[in-house]
């Protein structure tokens, strides 16, 4: 779960911005930053939503004629997301700036039939979205596959067998993503495309620092870019090798347990709630890891962010988590949170006998695979 303010663009735009029809009519371009025809509109008005400013209302107003042409002379101060509605079900968030003169053609009752042209970063924006609109449907269809064996009697190796086709769904998703980003890493759009970029493995924040790095001498005073750099400069505090700071919270009987009192034995870090569904998810991977190395010397020291000790303790009971529990119930105001920089959850670092970083949000098999390499 995560709390940056960058989220909405992949989690709303994944059904809202569409692939584009090969054989739709493109206008030709003005001058207008944003302008187009669009068909089947329920009002003859159109307004442009900062996304930053989304309470102070729109920030200009196009008048759509008889034949649905319209055109926003607004001009952004900087290059920033905008949003315009096209109907109940249907809105375009789309990056604009000075100078650019993005132009969309379609009908609002016709998602997959818009055609956005007139930049790179609007290009892009309609590429990534189709991109996460098919994935969307692809596991759609997977979860309604799952549903139809909900009474199997070899639940567990259906569970097994979804669970891969899911995984390799994620993964050809974030091959795309990477595949975007090789093409061009100075977009600005690739925000949006970032916010669906996991953190692991290692790999992976390598794209979070090319992207970081690229975008920094032309949108550097960015409120979108400075968000993302200050998270990404949060994760290079926990590259490999790097030291973590202490941890020194009370345990569910209110003793303090600091994190170096298991200096010597390999632990993971694990920030997690019980109101956290990806968390709980989670857990019987951890616990199945734990099972298999707690003898070798590896261990758990799991730190919540929960608000209230019986939430906490019942979900550790109900987990079968039987390793060591903190918590000062101070939820994303966590002391351990701040210190560590964690805006969403599940978050886990592996820390070797020293108490340095080995590895980062190992997933399921991930974290068995690096215990056997590190203890067997």
């Amino acid at each position: 779960m995560n709390k940056t303010i960058l989220t909405f663009l992949a989690v709303i735009s994944i059904f809202l911005i569409s692939c584009a029809s090969s054989d739709s009519t493109v206008e030709e371009q003005t001058s207008s930053i944003l302008s187009g025809n669009l068909k089947g509109l329920l009002s003859n008005e159109l307004y442009l939503i900062d996304l930053q400013k989304s309470n102070s209302g729109p920030v200009d107003t196009a008048m759509v004629d008889a034949e649905g042409n319209f055109a926003f002379d607004f001009t952004p101060p900087q290059k920033a997301f905008y949003r315009i509605t096209l109907s109940n079900e249907l809105a375009l968030i789309l990056p604009l700036a000075e100078g650019e003169a993005v132009i969309v053609n379609g009908s609002a009752d016709d998602p997959d039939g818009l055609v956005v042209t007139g930049s790179k970063d609007a290009e892009r924006m309609l590429a990534f979205n189709k991109m996460l609109r098919d994935v969307a449907m692809e596991q759609q269809e997977l979860n309604e596959a799952f549903g139809s064996f909900a009474n199997h009697p070899n639940m567990d190796s259906v569970v097994m067998v979804f669970r891969k086709r899911f995984e390799q769904s994620e993964l050809s998703k974030v091959a795309d993503m990477k595949k975007m980003i090789d093409e061009d890493a100075s977009l600005f759009s690739n925000l949006a495309v970032m916010e669906q970029m996991p953190t692991s493995p290692e790999e992976n924040l390598e794209y979070f620092r090319k992207v970081d790095e690229a975008l920094a001498a032309k949108h550097g005073d960015s409120p979108y870019y400075l968000n993302f750099h200050n998270r990404v400069a949060k994760m290079n505090r926990f590259r490999m090798g790097s030291e973590v700071p202490e941890i020194n919270l009370p345990d569910p009987d209110g003793d303090l347990v600091p994190l170096s009192s298991l200096r010597g034995q390999v632990v993971l870090i694990d920030f997690w709630a019980s109101w956290c569904k990806p968390c709980r998810l989670e857990n019987p991977n951890v616990v199945k890891a734990y099972n298999a190395f707690k003898d070798k010397g590896f261990t758990v020291y799991g730190v919540s962010l929960d608000r209230t000790k019986q939430a906490w303790v019942q979900a550790i009971q109900n987990d079968g988590l039987t390793w060591t529990h903190v918590s000062d119930l101070k939820f994303w105001n966590s002391e351990a949170a701040q210190d560590y920089g964690v805006s969403g959850i599940p978050f886990a670092l592996l820390i070797d006998k020293e108490g340095k970083v080995i590895g980062k949000n190992l997933r399921g098999p991930a974290l068995q695979k690096k215990l056997a390499e590190v203890l067997n």
